[in-house]
């Protein structure tokens, strides 16, 4: 859990990347911001590259971010803000480092398996931006929600990623009454497939089963049920065993 005494920890250090005392009693206060710390005058004109972004968005109570992409507001705003900062650490999720593209896979997969993925964080890390990361938390929520299995692309993509390297135990939120219908329209969907492949095994789908599995269930509603049907195949054991996933 995020406490007050997580973020003065983070507060107590000097926030420039190539700062190598560590924390200290002294350290200097943004004058504007007043959010972030620097252990002298060199470590703060060091870092100001990095930091003014941050600072104007404070300063500006958010509104000069409030436009900025979620990826982008990832990567040059939440990273250094210590609360973002603070529960990174708690949930061991390592923050790409200065002109770096993170992403926003991986820090939505760790909120989410570690049941963080509230409201008010996912403003916290990713902004205003709700267009532009909701479809993937929800993706995500589905695929965690599903556990894929080893031999699933989903389970291998996530590994071969790393994603959940160094992660806490999964302790996600519980599926919402929405969730648990789409939860249960996927497996519903599995089970269409594993019907329509027979013993063939769902290994060699291929898209002429696609387009059967989807108009001759669906109808005209084929086109609604893709997504369905691809979170569906990608999260079932097919066979998807690639050399140094699972040695």
């Amino acid at each position: 859990m995020m406490t007050q005494s997580n973020i003065e920890e983070v507060s107590a250090k000097c926030h420039s990347p190539s700062c190598k005392k560590g924390s200290s009693d002294s350290l200097l206060l943004c004058s504007a911001c007043k959010k972030i710390r620097y252990c002298s005058r060199d470590c703060q004109k060091q870092n100001w590259k990095d930091h003014k972004l941050f600072c104007k968005h404070v300063t500006s109570n958010g509104e000069s971010s409030a436009s900025l992409d979620c990826a982008v507001y990832y990567e040059k705003i939440a990273v250094h803000d210590p609360k973002v900062q603070a529960l990174a650490s708690e949930i061991c999720l390592p923050l790409p480092s200065s002109g770096s593209r993170g992403g926003i896979n991986m820090p939505l997969r760790r909120l989410v398996v570690t049941g963080k993925d509230v409201p008010e964080n996912l403003t916290l890390f990713f902004g205003q931006d709700k267009d532009g990361f909701s479809p993937t938390h929800t993706a995500i929520r589905h695929e965690i929600l599903l556990r894929p299995p080893p031999g699933s692309p989903m389970d291998v993509m996530a590994r071969s990623m790393k994603f959940d390297q160094n992660c806490p135990p999964w302790t996600p939120r519980e599926a919402s009454e929405e969730e648990v219908k789409e939860i249960e329209s996927i497996r519903a969907m599995q089970e269409t497939i594993r019907r329509h492949m027979g013993s063939r095994g769902v290994e060699d789908v291929t898209s002429n089963d696609m387009r059967a599995i989807l108009v001759n269930n669906f109808g005209n509603r084929w086109a609604e049920m893709l997504q369905t049907y691809t979170t569906a195949l990608n999260s079932m054991d097919r066979g998807v065993r690639p050399p140094g996933i699972y040695d």
